[in-house]
């Protein structure tokens, strides 16, 4: 019966680590493990954080605690583009703290299957893109670019996260 239950977890660990949320950037797909995603929403107040980098939009109150959001077209290069009824933040779990994803528009989620992820071809890969591309989802006529969510943020990038919101932190507790 014990080693039923252990089966029964390792299936159960196989069809979470399966799982991807697909989202869209410019019509491009892209994936991360749906087990990091904590929750997906509309856009809501963001406030700006005074000096944070360009990508980072500002933080959010999820809940009682701060959430550092940052725009994805502007953290990978791509053209701006005004928000829509279809724009949704995806907040992820990183470093063991929220941090939220502004796309485009959030497809589905999906199961794809380790023997359906290639690696990125070397001639369209960078230094930087290795980092961070954990490879392409091959489905049908589809393409889909995973991504590993552990390192969209680089360690510089999430001391600055991490900074923009102790500064926010020290201004609410000087304005009490």
């Amino acid at each position: 019966m014990a080693n039923e239950n252990i089966q029964a977890e390792a299936v159960a660990e196989d069809i979470e680590k399966d799982q991807y949320l697909v989202f869209s950037i410019k019509g491009q797909e892209f994936a991360i493990r749906a087990m990091k995603v904590q929750e997906i929403s509309a856009p809501i107040s963001i406030t700006k954080v005074p000096t944070a980098p360009p990508y980072i939009e500002g933080i959010l109150n999820l809940r009682g605690q701060l959430a550092t959001v940052f725009d994805f077209r502007r953290k990978f290069g791509f053209e701006e583009k005004a928000r829509d009824e279809d724009t949704r933040i995806v907040i992820i779990e990183h470093a063991g703290f929220p941090i939220g994803m502004i796309v485009d528009s959030v497809e589905e989620v999906l199961k794809i299957s380790d023997e359906r992820v290639q690696p990125m071809p070397e001639a369209a890969s960078t230094l930087v893109s290795k980092e961070y591309i954990s490879g392409v989802g091959m489905l049908e006529k589809r393409l889909i670019i995973m991504l590993d969510v552990e390192k969209i943020l680089s360690r510089t990038e999430l001391r600055e996260v991490e900074a923009a919101r102790m500064s926010v932190r020290s201004e609410n507790k000087e304005s009490k």
